[in-house]
């Protein structure tokens, strides 16, 4: 686990050297990727299919790319989300994966805020047999407004153990600001696959957002 918390330390400086880039960006190691348009007014995403070390980043839905994107379909909201990503691993390796990504908010909600951080999807082994036990997961929100850093939430982990079922997870975390005027979102995922073939599926609810208090759930 020191392993894991020396990562997010390293992440949260390399971040903090970049405090306001504009348009949405990702990187997975050292690769950083773009934000384009994706045609659709309602979003702006950056395209993280393809070969990493030790994994792929594929589509969960036949036609679609996975993505990260830009929530803009919901008015006063801040949202950065996963659409249509499956990670699977090309080795057996209890190594921690890192996804980054941040967007810098010209505005957004004002007044008390509720921050949150969510994730939502599951687990698989190769072929659909087994219980992919003991693969895990982390995700953390970060805030960044007049150049200081704060959690988004509580991180949210969650590991899977030997019933079939703890393949599944749905988690969510939130906190209280009080913010107005420019801001910036950023998002660290963290998982492990250890064995050659399993996969982890990420439904588009994990997100990080900053959402107004009478809209925090919508």
């Amino acid at each position: 686990m020191k392993f894991f918390q020396i990562t997010i330390l390293g992440v949260l400086f390399y971040f903090g050297a970049h405090p306001y880039a504009y348009g949405l960006t990702a990187s997975i190691y050292g690769q950083i990727l773009t934000m384009a348009e994706s045609g659709d007014l309602s979003s702006s995403c950056v395209n993280i299919a393809g070969n990493y070390p030790g994994f792929n980043v594929i589509s969960s839905e036949y036609g679609k790319n996975p993505q990260i994107c830009l929530d803009k379909s919901r008015e006063h909201v801040n949202a950065i989300e996963f659409w249509h990503t499956t990670f699977v691993a090309t080795e057996s390796s209890n190594q921690i994966r890192t996804i980054n990504f941040e967007h810098n908010f010209l505005n957004g909600p004002q007044g008390l805020i509720f921050g949150s951080t969510q994730m939502k999807g599951f687990f698989a082994t190769e072929n659909g047999i087994g219980i992919p036990t003991k693969n895990q997961i982390w995700f953390m929100g970060i805030l960044n407004q007049a150049n200081h850093d704060d959690f988004l939430a509580q991180e949210l982990t969650y590991t899977v153990d030997e019933a079939l079922e703890s393949a599944l997870f749905d988690e969510e975390s939130e906190s209280k600001f009080v913010l107005s005027g420019p801001r910036s979102l950023r998002g660290v995922l963290n998982f492990t696959l250890l064995h050659k073939g399993d996969k982890l599926v990420l439904d588009p609810e994990t997100r990080v957002s900053l959402n107004p208090f009478e809209k925090k759930r919508e």
